[in-house]
């Protein structure tokens, strides 16, 4: 014991029970030759019996007390041990003293240690966390670039051989934002600084911009992608669009990835149960890839871990992109799961219950009542996902929705009543003269076609009212169905010739890229390289939109802007929506930069259909 020993209670019990024995014994003399006299002599004897044995019994108590206090002591003392290292001779001499203060010092002093240690450790993790974010931002500068010129280049007339060098630049450069993007989000989640953030956005947008990267590299493996999110729901949710991105563009990727040639895929995004202030939505990625066998389908969302070795050396990749959407997902209150087979594909899907954002007032669809529709087949066994979505969505829009085959259309006698809008699927029709065929019908007809094919279309030859890319989503049946309308409905996200911008960016690659991208948008551009030539700029000339680097010399994009703001408003002026252009991804940038008054957030590398997006919702109102 580290104070109290048993030879000590025994010294302090012993007058006790010398006490207890001598009382016991008078009471006994007493009561042998008792007398009334005596009574009250043997009342106050059997109370000294009776005191004698409660303070034997708290003396006792105290002692088992004071043991149990020292074993936990020592069970502390073990612990911290466990946790120290390089414990000094003095420590030693200290964890071996019998006196309790002698070990309360001995604690305190490893505390102590332990808090320097924890503390370095925590100043280590912020290190690296910010040595990571700086090299992702470094790494992403140039990749900018090299991911907009290649896009570029893709567009001009180039050979065979070219275009393959071209894609296989594109596809390493991508690889390579998903292996820095993985392992920066990794460091977050190791220090515990992946915050969730609540913002509204508006759903059908966010879906249609993170499938549209992925309906080219869809077309190159000739894969069938569907899109469906159903037209019923709110339009505006509070939640974290940049986190819901990453989540459904890793499993659309792993999709394209483990999906081989001719296969489907498609996403869904459904209603569970919807109140007056929720939603509960349910996101699924479905393929009918390799799958994945019940061994796999345990250990699948562990970091570092790919289906097989094999997996791993033919498709490539970190292993970490499902562990960082699984932990993403939890931190927005949802779990993500897989149900698949060996060889039969698999679906991932996750539930997430969002607000409904009150504010913004629900936007009211065209209603195509009376109007009929429909979708051109060449034979009756074609079954696809992407027909039932088209279907879907026409039908909830109100038109008549009819499927017709090129048996009644081009070869039958029989005359046929045709629809106001005829849809052609341009799968179908890659021989010559298809075009023209579907074309000829007597009745508004619209070409669903994707990027490799799309150059394949001439208007001078192919009359159709308008052609529209896959996958087809809510929107862009509207435009379908506005086709055969007198009046068209107007592009969602065509922009103007009387537009112009400001561009401050200290990069002269990514200036050089950004201004080509606008100028092909018939956007006048300015470029200015920090951002108190921004500032001055804006002094000088009236611009629709400003995109904003956030870190410049002299001054940042930051600092510009809060002086354009305050000039603004000094002045009375019309504000110039801002839009910050970073190579930064960390959770909480959008909201920051937004709280400093920027309108929007763009992130390096640029993609192009993201800001055609951010000029229509900015400058075409």
């Amino acid at each position: 014991m580290l104070q109290k020993g048993f030879f000590d209670l025994s010294i302090r019990m012993l007058p006790l029970i010398l006490l207890f024995i001598g009382s016991i014994t008078i009471s006994y003399v007493i009561w042998e030759e008792y007398t009334p006299v005596d009574l009250w002599a043997l009342i106050l004897f059997l109370g000294i019996v009776s005191v004698s044995l409660f303070s034997m019994g708290y003396l006792f108590y105290t002692y088992r007390k004071e043991v149990n206090k020292d074993r936990l002591l020592l069970s502390l003392v073990k612990r911290i041990n466990d946790l120290s290292v390089n414990i000094s001779q003095a420590d030693e001499a200290l964890m071996q003293s019998k006196r309790r203060e002698d070990i309360y010092a001995y604690i305190d002093r490893r505390f102590s240690l332990l808090h320097e240690e924890g503390r370095k450790i925590g100043d280590d993790a912020e290190a690296k966390s910010h040595f990571l974010s700086t090299m992702s931002h470094e790494i992403r500068t140039p990749l900018n670039g090299i991911v907009g010129f290649t896009k570029l280049l893709k567009d001009m007339e180039i050979s065979n051989d070219q275009e393959e060098y071209i894609s296989l630049i594109e596809n390493s450069s991508h690889n390579l934002i998903t292996i820095v993007n993985d392992v920066l989000d990794l460091s977050k989640m190791n220090a515990e600084k992946m915050l969730i953030e609540e913002v509204s956005f508006n759903l059908f947008e966010t879906i249609d911009l993170i499938v549209a990267p992925f309906a080219q590299q869809a077309d190159q493996k000739d894969i069938e992608l569907g899109l469906f999110v159903e037209p019923s729901l709110p339009q505006h949710l509070i939640g974290d669009p940049i986190k819901l991105s990453q989540i459904l563009t890793n499993l659309m990727g792993n999709a394209i990835k483990f999906t081989e040639t001719y296969g489907k895929i498609n996403l869904f995004v459904e209603s569970l149960h919807t109140t007056d202030e929720v939603t509960e939505l349910k996101f699924s990625v479905q393929d009918n890839g390799i799958g994945l066998t019940e061994k796999q389908k345990k250990s699948i969302f562990e970091a570092y871990n790919q289906a097989t070795s094999s997996t791993s050396r033919k498709y490539g990749g970190t292993g970490l992109g499902l562990t960082i959407s699984r932990n993403m997902v939890q931190l927005m209150g949802g779990d993500l799961e897989v149900e698949s087979k060996e060889n039969e594909g698999a679906t991932f899907f996750f539930t997430l219950t969002l607000k409904q954002d009150k504010q913004h007032i629900p936007v009211n669809y065209p209603d195509f009542s009376g109007l009929s529709a429909g979708l051109a087949l060449p034979v009756k066994s074609i079954k696809r996902q992407m027909d039932s979505n088209f279907e879907k969505y026409a039908s909830y829009l109100g038109a008549d929705f009819t499927v017709y085959y090129y048996e009644e259309l081009f070869e039958s006698d029989e005359a046929i009543t045709l629809p106001d809008i005829m849809v052609f699927d341009h799968h179908y029709a890659r021989l010559a003269g298809e075009l023209e065929l579907c074309a000829s019908l007597e009745c508004r007809s619209v070409l669903l076609t994707n990027g490799g094919l799309r150059s394949r279309v001439n208007p001078k030859q192919h009359h159709f009212e308008d052609v529209v890319l896959t996958p087809v989503s809510l929107v862009k049946t509207i435009r379908i169905l506005g086709s055969a309308q007198e009046k068209t409905l107007p592009s969602q996200t065509g922009t103007s010739q009387s537009l112009s911008a400001l561009v401050a960016d200290d990069n002269k690659i990514n200036c050089k890229l950004i201004k080509i991208i606008l100028e092909n948008l018939d956007i006048e551009v300015t470029i200015v390289s920090n951002g108190k030539e921004a500032v001055e700029t804006v002094k000088e000339n009236d611009y629709d939109i400003i995109f904003m680097d956030i870190q410049m010399p002299v001054m940042d994009g930051m600092e510009a802007s809060k002086n354009i703001l305050a000039y603004e408003s000094k002045h009375t002026l019309k504000h110039t929506p801002v839009v910050a252009l970073t190579a930064n991804t960390s959770s909480g940038d959008r909201e920051k930069y937004l709280a400093e008054g920027m309108d929007d957030y763009a992130v390096k590398p640029l993609d192009i259909e993201a800001l055609e997006a951010i000029i229509s919702k900015h400058c075409l109102r």
